[in-house]
């Protein structure tokens, strides 16, 4: 039985380190931060059936999150739909689910170095959940939590050049979590970034309800430097954001990452029992993916870009208020193989 390799223990590598430990493979993760720690994330999953958590072995760590089962959206500070979600959503903080992953595949034998970053190349045996490669772009993510904020469901606000999600999660706190155009021109800090990109957006209404709520500002993250789509890699086997990496308003980034780990989970175990060589891993890995992912990831594609163009907003605006707007159909399509 040869030993894997994980490198990265984000969600997409957790669920894979867990997944392998009860298929019987050995498993060194590593991961060069420490737990628990905060990360910018909508924090909700949504279109992962409990079959596929309990195939990855993490369905009773999911399934302490809150419920969601609606959704609003607003476009500027006006809401264009109100509706049950298709499938349900649990909310979950990246503090609590990637620190009790953590705790879980430690338990199951699995070998856990945190703190240390890896220096190695790819090779046989090393997969890469290290999330999205660093490059040039031009978005920034902005995530903290509110204290007593109100929601109902999960709720989508798109401005003029960004969005955000807002979620509950445990504890009694909301995860407020947007996706926006870099905009020099705004200096601020901490939650007071937020806001001052929700108004440079034309989300005023939002941005008022924003002030008034406590934030943790402890919570408070920011990532920058990144694209969207099918991620280039010099090689090797990838899973979660260092594979595909797709649009939070379009696709759940979470779910993504742990469909991604539950494909991976049976060619590295064959892998691991001699059963094919490595190139034949990552080969049958790399095929399912395309096949799995290709409509969805070309679907927000298309989506993305409506949402920042002024025709755009107004069609979308217009279709969602007439109920014209197929959203179940299109939370399918961006959900599913």
């Amino acid at each position: 039985m040869k030993k894997i390799q994980i490198i990265g223990g984000g969600l997409a590598g957790l669920a894979l380190g867990v997944c392998l430990r009860n298929l019987g493979v050995d498993v060194i993760l590593l991961e060069a931060g420490k737990y628990p720690k905060h990360k910018v994330c909508g924090e909700f999953i949504c279109g992962v059936s409990p079959k596929m958590l309990s195939d990855l072995g993490i369905r009773e760590v999911v399934e302490q999150s809150l419920v969601h089962e609606t959704m609003q959206w607003w476009m500027g500070d006006s809401k264009v739909l109100e509706d049950a979600l298709p499938t349900p959503a649990w909310g979950l903080s990246r503090y609590k689910l990637d620190y009790d992953l953590s705790q879980l595949f430690h338990g199951m034998g699995g070998e856990l170095v945190t703190g240390s970053r890896a220096d190695l190349k790819d090779e046989e045996a090393v997969v890469w959940a290290t999330g999205k490669p660093k490059k040039r772009g031009g978005w920034i993510g902005l995530k903290i939590h509110a204290l007593n904020a109100e929601v109902d469901g999960l709720e989508m606000h798109v401005g003029d050049r960004g969005y955000i999600g807002l979620c509950g999660i445990e504890g009694e706190r909301v995860n407020c979590c947007g996706l926006f155009r870099v905009d020099k021109s705004i200096k601020a800090t901490g939650g007071q970034l937020i806001a001052e990109y929700l108004r440079a957006n034309g989300l005023n209404q939002l941005a008022d309800r924003f002030s008034e709520w406590t934030k943790d500002e402890d919570s408070f993250s920011a990532t920058a430097g990144f694209s969207f789509g099918k991620q280039v890699h010099a090689g090797g086997f990838c899973v979660g954001d260092a594979s595909y990496l797709i649009p939070p308003f379009t696709g759940n980034g979470m779910s993504m990452a742990l469909e991604s780990a539950w494909m991976a989970g049976k060619w590295l175990e064959q892998y691991a029992k001699n059963e094919i060589d490595w190139t034949s891993a990552i080969a049958g890995y790399d095929n399912e993916c395309v096949a799995f992912f290709l409509k969805r990831m070309k679907l927000s594609a298309t989506v993305q870009p409506l949402m920042f163009h002024r025709l755009g907003r107004t069609l979308l605006k217009t279709a969602a208020k007439t109920g014209v707007l197929p959203f179940e159909f299109l939370f399918h399509q961006l959900r599913t193989p």
